[in-house]
């Protein structure tokens, strides 16, 4: 029965013991609790501080997705423009070709113009211009023997 007491008496005040050790801890978390600390804003910084970590890691997160899709718009831009530079480009160059086409197709016109219409039309020009003064020269001699005749 010694023993029995024994091991009642040492379970007995382990239990007393766990029970201050528990209230003891309780106690002293109400207190800290209720009563002002001398660093009051340890805690409260310390979690504004990893909240505002965190805040600046997520902005900075968003600026660098902002800074791709900026980067990427304006390659996107750059080569529609590359794009557009090249149809307008093109288009010029038709252009430009139609263009000496139409100078090269008016020289030729204008020459042909002159060999085909105007060259014939001063030849016969120049026939009529010789058969007047033929004609011109008969009148003066037939002129010229009407009044030999009339004498």
């Amino acid at each position: 029965m010694k023993e029995s007491a024994h091991k009642t008496l040492v379970l007995a005040v382990s239990i007393i013991f766990s029970i201050m050790l528990f209230s003891g801890c309780e106690e002293e978390a109400k207190i800290s609790d209720t009563k002002p600390d001398t660093q009051p804003d340890t805690q409260p910084d310390a979690k504004r501080s990893r909240l505002i970590a965190i805040e600046n890691a997520q902005l900075k997160a968003q600026i660098e997705k902002l800074k791709d899709l900026h980067t990427r718009e304006m390659q996107r831009q750059k080569e529609l423009n590359d794009k557009e530079r090249q149809r307008q480009q093109q288009q010029l160059d038709g252009c430009l070709q139609a263009k000496a086409a139409m100078e090269e197709m008016s020289e030729k016109g204008v020459e042909n113009y002159m060999r085909d219409i105007l060259g014939p039309i001063a030849d016969e020009n120049t026939k009529l211009q010789e058969e007047i003064k033929s004609l011109k020269e008969q009148i003066e001699k037939l002129k010229a023997e009407i009044e030999e005749a009339k004498k």
